[in-house]
């Protein structure tokens, strides 16, 4: 339908949970945007319906008879590409599950509240339904899971020292991010002395082990970040879900619960406006898929101070929300596209490393 009645987004409900099917169903139909178009109780069901009714989203339980729902998601990106918001009891906390669902294809991770579920969702209504929006906006095309391939390593060789002002290169990325991430990360290097901060927008708790996955395809010592931590040449530190991740004058790190940002905490613009006046012209600032405008003033800053500023391109993002409100700014050096990033992350380091010896003479 079009004119005055803009298009619903169909939405196929996947849960072994009658109670679960019924609760989500009603909380995605209660938004004027969404259409509840089917609903299944196991993945083989789900994967039946999937093809014949052809929904813009689905969302998602792991555990669930017959077919559970990572083997349903692992078929589905390889038949029929669907943005897919993962639902269930065991997305909380760091599960394991999560991370090798976002891994696989995922859009999205939203966990189910303990105790009394009906309650719990009901409270969290407005975070499903943007969430649901949100995948129903990625690109298909880029959904379909890859083959596997082996992570591409570099030596690590430092060429700086904790003493010396060494490049730091903060990464934005949000809706597609840890598929983004899980591809850019294993082309980083640090030989010529540089070190990371990502900030991801993930629920509470998701942050570490998707560090600790991340550390798996990489030479870089990849962290969640701590109170009182700070950086070294060879480090990416992973900004702590649920908080900010803001730098002091002295260049250490604080996690802090300041109000979110944009909706988001961590907010990469609240760590890239700490970061310049500790930085300067040190910094590069690097805004992948996400959906909103989070990083987009945090690289003009960065831009202003002397450093440089990238951009993922349309044509590999997930959702090309963030890169496109930082490209607007007209503060962008490089847009690129992901396969390109690590490239053009080298190249700005080197360009760093150059204004900084000229300050110093």
């Amino acid at each position: 339908m079009s004119g005055l009645f803009p298009v619903k987004k169909r939405v196929l409900v996947v849960d072994d949970s009658v109670f679960a099917r019924r609760v989500t169903t009603d909380i995605l139909n209660s938004s004027r945007d969404i259409e509840v178009v089917g609903a299944a109780s196991n993945g083989v069901e789900a994967l039946a319906m999937a093809d014949k009714l052809k929904p813009d989203v689905i969302t998602l339980d792991i555990e669930m008879p017959r077919l559970n729902g990572l083997d349903m998601l692992r078929q589905l990106m390889q038949d029929n590409p669907t943005p897919v918001v993962m639902l269930s009891s065991l997305t909380t906390k760091g599960a394991n599950e999560s991370i090798q669902a976002l891994r696989l294809g995922a859009v999205d991770v939203m966990a189910k509240p303990d105790g009394s579920q009906a309650i719990g969702l009901k409270a969290q209504a407005e975070e499903l339904i943007a969430m649901v929006l949100a995948a129903a906006k990625v690109n298909v095309s880029l959904l379909k899971h890859p083959a596997a391939r082996p992570a591409l390593r570099r030596i690590v060789d430092s060429g700086a020292t904790v003493g010396n002002k060494f490049p730091i290169v903060i990464i934005a990325s949000s809706t597609g991010g840890p598929r983004a991430l899980r591809t850019l990360v294993p082309a980083l290097t640090n030989a010529a002395g540089v070190a990371y901060l990502i900030v991801q927008h993930l629920p509470a708790g998701f942050s570490g082990p998707l560090a600790r996955d991340l550390d798996t395809v990489t030479d870089l010592n990849v962290r969640e970040s701590a109170e009182g931590d700070s950086l070294h040449p060879g480090d990416v530190v992973f900004a702590k879900a649920g908080y900010h991740t803001v730098f002091d004058q002295l260049g250490n790190i604080h996690v802090t619960s300041d109000p979110p940002l944009w909706g988001v905490r961590p907010s990469a613009d609240v760590t890239m406006v700490s970061a310049v006046p500790v930085f300067g012209r040190r910094l590069i600032g690097v805004v992948l898929t996400g959906m909103g405008r989070d990083g987009a003033n945090g690289t003009k800053l960065i831009k202003q101070a002397g450093g440089v500023a990238i951009a993922e391109h349309e044509s590999s993002c997930v959702v090309y929300g963030m890169p496109r409100a930082a490209i607007e700014t007209g503060a962008v050096d490089v847009v690129a596209p992901l396969e390109q990033i690590a490239d053009a992350v080298y190249a700005a380091v080197f360009k760093v490393q150059q204004s900084v010896r000229k300050k110093a003479r």
